[in-house]
């Protein structure tokens, strides 16, 4: 049994020890995991890549696994890293309250190519029980990470924060994502979407929802595709 014990990471849960090894199939934020979780001696084990889907980072060193982060990593550009929930183009991610897909990420450039960007397309949809926006459950924007590590903002961001959205209905936005003039001459590719959400807004506003994870953040890595 031990490549199950290095391979995986241990969730206790109160069984009854068994003499044989059972297995289950894994859902994970509503999406069913390609690897399952298995009981040995009374104790469940799941992927870490489980805990990844739920924003809990993990490291082995030697022989020892680390679950979390233990000290504020740093991202590309010098900024802390938000934990978030990640998945690549094409991938759902869930919260608990938002269903967010990334469907396409294209150049774009406006004022006759003075200013270059890019236009990233994405499904948005709720799948609380309540009508909502985003807004009042803390979503604070959506950031577009360069591979050089610089940031753009989107000025069409109001579609989405404001945007009332009945429960299990949705809207597909196109976000258009553009740099100063300066920077559209050395513009670098598209690398990641990062959408930063405060959960403690949601508790604050009393809307009658609850995100599953208490790191709903998303972050999208757009040079891979599902």
């Amino acid at each position: 049994m031990k490549s199950i014990h290095t391979a995986l990471s241990v969730l206790a849960v109160n069984a009854a020890p068994v003499a044989a090894a059972q297995t289950y199939s894994l859902v994970v934020n509503g999406q069913v995991s390609a690897a399952g979780a298995v009981t040995v001696n009374g104790q469940t084990y799941v992927p870490l890549s489980a805990l990844k889907t739920l924003g809990i980072p993990s490291s082995v060193q030697g022989k020892t696994l680390t679950l979390g982060t233990g000290a504020a990593a740093t991202a590309p550009g010098g900024a802390n890293q938000r934990a978030s929930l990640e998945g690549c183009v094409g991938d759902t991610l869930f919260n608990g309250l938002w269903r967010v897909t990334v469907r396409s990420v294209k150049p774009a450039q406006r004022y006759g190519g003075q200013q270059k960007g890019y236009e990233v397309t994405l499904d948005w949809k709720n799948g609380s029980a309540v009508t909502t926006d985003g807004q009042n459950t803390g979503v604070k924007g959506l950031q577009l990470i360069l591979q050089d590590g610089s940031t753009l903002e989107s000025e069409t961001v109001q579609d989405v924060l404001y945007r009332k959205i009945a429960q299990g209905a949705g809207n597909t936005f196109t976000l258009a994502f553009y740099a100063d003039s300066a920077a559209s001459a050395k513009l670098t590719g598209a690398d990641k979407l990062l959408v930063e959400i405060d959960p403690a807004v949601l508790k604050a506003t009393g809307v009658k929802a609850a995100y599953t994870t208490p790191t709903p953040s998303l972050r999208v890595r757009l040079g891979c595709r599902k």
